[in-house]
């Protein structure tokens, strides 16, 4: 039955793809929204375990510099489906008593290079954090021509939902201390990310 619904969920994510990339050229405003609700009911209705569950995707940039650098929505929702299973997978090692909420930030860079940041404000432990960054990095990502950005808000052991609208993870803090002034996230994470 299980196998059933999440074949059923599949499909209609491929329809509201193709239902949401038609709207895409009636109007730049909507596409944004459909894009997070696409992301966000695909994610929470799909990909939820007992010890690991996605609450919903941010997207940290600006809505004209996705659609230039993400032409297929349906590549990226596939490529965080596949971050999901891998995070999903990945939980069941960690000790039951480590409960937290949190974002799970995720980069990509052209030549189909990924990283991750975490941002758990109950703070987990250096295990847990392993844990999760190589479960980001054992997913191939999409080839982009440039910088993209996102996060998924998950809750592991029975976490609950940050109340946090965006991640600070605290390399990106401290980056910022660094610089000495206000950036935009894509420019903070480009000083960072040089590899």
């Amino acid at each position: 039955m299980h196998t059933l619904m999440l074949a059923w969920s599949y499909a209609m994510l491929g329809s509201l793809v193709t239902l949401t990339l038609s709207i895409m050229k009636f109007s730049t405003v909507v596409t944004k929204t459909l894009l997070i609700v696409l992301l966000s009911a695909f994610t929470s209705s799909v990909f939820a375990k007992g010890n690991f569950r996605t609450f919903n995707v941010v997207l940290l940039q600006p809505e004209a510099v996705l659609t230039k650098r993400v032409p297929d929505v349906g590549t990226l929702a596939s490529y965080i489906k596949e971050l999901e299973q891998a995070l999903a997978a990945s939980i069941e090692p960690v000790p039951s008593m480590e409960v937290a909420g949190g974002f799970v930030v995720v980069g990509i860079k052209p030549g189909s290079k990924s990283t991750a940041w975490l941002d758990f404000r109950s703070g987990i432990s250096p295990r847990t954090q392993n844990i999760l960054k190589n479960a980001v990095s054992s997913v191939k990502p999409p080839s982009y021509s440039g910088l993209v950005l996102f996060a998924l808000k998950v809750g592991i052991n029975g976490g609950a939902q940050s109340i946090e609208l965006s991640p600070a993870p605290a390399e990106w803090k401290i980056a910022a201390d660094k610089l000495g002034r206000t950036v935009e996230v894509e420019t903070l994470v480009e000083t960072m990310w040089t590899d």
